[in-house]
């Protein structure tokens, strides 16, 4: 099996970038042959494209990312592998350009009866230790991963059920819509993430550190969530009833899109990015509408909007259990991983904090990232309960 080798992710990717030497080659001819190595392989090629690889070649990463995104569509099995790898090593060869496009923004026009985000309403995370629906009553309902059931039978006319794997779904029979508003929560916290089936048919994804507010069942003039943290929509088309979110510090309105909202607030910024159909967004007294593969940044010091160019599609891969870094500092990656696992690391090690990484992390045991992060920079860890240190 993988253990009884030494390094065998180096020697994977001497395999690779074909500077492998005869013993490389004999190593790897004996490795290949035991049970599940030719799987663990395979993935690892995908992930060795994807986190650009030692040659760094746009075409054959982009291949590589082509390739990943056709496996996610055609297979949801979990995936084996982990990889981090210090990217100071190929420094010389990287260039990765972010072309920014700016947008000419217009004042915003508020119209009477319009959404702002004064109608911003915070979720406080409450301390939860586990995925956590609030109900209207205030009471709180934890949301295991162990089978289906009913949770709540009559919540503003629907009941609420239960999926396998942290799914919470809104059905009612009678589809007339109403007028009163009934609100529920939903808070995640770090290390966990989850989906919802909103009352009109809305596909919801939460990512970990994140919360929504919402109806329990809508009403008949708009559809209004509140949201904190990272979250994915796939809204269900209804001309009539315009789809809201609402943020702190943005708005995003559509009438039926597959769009992501990040508004952790890393770097004093905040996001919309738009995988398909179109939304407007409006943020600091400024209105843009955005297209498919946008990226609309909100800065909270300058107050202003840009838009830029991105591949959607790899900005949604957590709401599939990935969660990809690519060319970041390492205490941004840090910082991503306390979310991911829901554990606080304290670095106190002095390997790391110039270099950028790259890297594939599923959503797992914490111990299987901590070793690859620290065999990449011959560092030492700790673990205490979710406290991590790590020490040179």
């Amino acid at each position: 099996m993988r253990e009884t080798f030494e390094n065998i992710d180096e020697l994977l990717t001497r395999i690779l970038d074909d500077s492998a030497d005869r013993e490389d080659v004999r190593v790897f001819g004996e490795w290949i042959r035991l049970e599940g190595n030719k799987t663990y392989f395979e993935e690892f090629k995908k992930i060795w494209n994807l986190s650009s690889g030692i040659q760094c070649d746009d075409r054959a990463v982009e291949a590589g990312w082509q390739d990943y995104k056709r496996f996610m569509v055609s297979s949801r099995k979990k995936k084996t592998s982990f990889l981090l790898r210090d990217m100071w090593k190929y420094a010389a060869a990287i260039v990765i350009l972010a072309v920014s496009v700016f947008w000419f923004l217009k004042p915003e026009q508020t119209d009477e009866g319009e959404v702002s985000v004064a109608e911003y309403v915070d979720i406080p995370m409450k301390n939860a230790t586990g995925v956590t629906l609030f109900l209207a009553d205030g009471k709180a309902v934890e949301v295991s991963d162990t089978g289906e059931k009913v949770i709540h039978e009559k919540e503003g006319e629907v009941q609420i059920r239960q999926e396998a794997g942290k799914g919470l779904v809104y059905e009612s029979s009678d589809k007339q819509v109403v007028e009163e508003e009934v609100m529920n929560e939903v808070v995640v916290p770090g290390g966990e993430r989850m989906s919802i089936v909103l009352s009109d048919g809305t596909k919801v994804w939460l990512n970990s550190e994140s919360a929504i507010r919402y109806p329990a069942r809508f009403g008949n003039e708009r559809r209004v969530v509140t949201v904190k943290g990272n979250v994915y929509f796939e809204v269900e088309k209804d001309a009539k009833r315009p789809f809201i979110v609402v943020m702190k510090d943005m708005v995003t309105e559509v009438l039926g899109t597959s769009f992501e909202v990040n508004t952790y607030g890393d770097h004093d910024r905040v996001f919309m990015t738009l995988v398909e159909g179109s939304v407007r967004v409006r943020a600091g007294g400024n209105s843009v509408i955005a297209r498919p593969d946008e990226r609309i940044t909100f800065d909270l010091m300058s107050k202003k909007m840009n838009s830029e160019a991105v591949d959607a599609s790899r900005e949604i891969v957590w709401k599939d259990g990935l969660l990809v870094v690519r060319n970041e500092p390492f205490s941004d990656v840090m910082r991503k991983l306390e979310r991911w696992f829901g554990v606080s690391i304290k670095d106190q090690s002095t390997r790391g904090k110039d270099l950028l990484f790259s890297g594939v992390f599923e959503r797992g045991n914490v111990v299987m990232a901590l070793e690859t992060v620290c065999a990449n920079l011959n560092m030492n860890y700790m673990i205490d309960g979710k406290q991590v240190v790590l020490k040179d």
